[in-house]
């Protein structure tokens, strides 16, 4: 329906000269442009055709996209690394929900006996239920939190919500929210564009926490409280 069609059409503004094409084209659409990273926003599908795509034209790509299954996960992060490609697995991009999962790593480090509940709020037609990102930040609290440690996720699919993750920890004796909230889709943009700047000159498999610097301030920080 939209391939084939100026970009600026699509959203109802002037044309841009970019013309959309169809995902089986990405091999060709790279080769003709000589890109230098491909930012994708598309569905897991689509993920193998691109990343093959890539490594014939040596490209670098950012992957913005959730649902990714384990299997999935492991084909990519051998193929990234086999082919030396360089790439961002960034399943929330947004800059601030970065810093959001770096801080959580040094407060259940400090605070393990706390109980640990993650909710997320997103628009009504988002598929993936919970969110990549929520299930990232329950891994990460996994990671820094004593063996068995259960970590709830509520999902809430309402209205026109971009996205909103809360992560509440409690003792019997007080409590502590943490919130990150997406009020405008020019966040998925931002981050975007720092994570492909990061990745044009590098090889090999990043995330956001690596982009931001935060891996190794989360590195310094851990050695502190220990």
């Amino acid at each position: 329906e939209k391939a084939g069609r100026d970009a600026g059409d699509i959203i109802n503004r002037n044309k841009t000269g970019i013309i959309i094409r169809e995902v089986s084209q990405i091999e060709q659409v790279l080769g003709e442009t000589h890109t230098d990273v491909v930012i994708d926003f598309s569905n897991p599908a689509n993920s193998k055709a691109l990343l093959r795509a890539c490594k014939k034209n040596r490209t670098s790509a950012v992957l913005c996209t959730t649902g990714y299954s384990e299997g999935d996960m492991l084909w990519m992060t051998d193929f990234v690394r086999h082919n030396k490609l360089g790439l961002v697995f960034a399943p929330n991009v947004t800059l601030g929900v970065n810093v959001l999962l770096a801080a959580l790593r040094l407060v259940a480090r400090a605070l393990p006996s706390f109980d640990y509940h993650v909710t997320e709020t997103h628009h009504s037609k988002k598929y993936d239920i919970p969110s990549g990102t929520a299930k990232k930040i329950a891994a990460a609290l996994e990671e820094e939190l004593p063996v068995g440690a259960d970590i709830p996720i509520d999902a809430v699919r309402a209205g026109g919500y971009v996205g909103m993750h809360t992560v509440l920890l409690a003792s019997d004796y007080e409590r502590l929210s943490l919130t990150h909230e997406s009020f405008s889709r020019r966040a998925f943009v931002e981050g975007a564009l720092t994570a492909a700047e990061f990745i044009v000159s590098r090889i090999g498999w990043y995330e956001m926490e690596d982009v931001l610097g935060m891996r190794i301030a989360a590195q310094h920080a851990a050695s502190a409280v220990s």
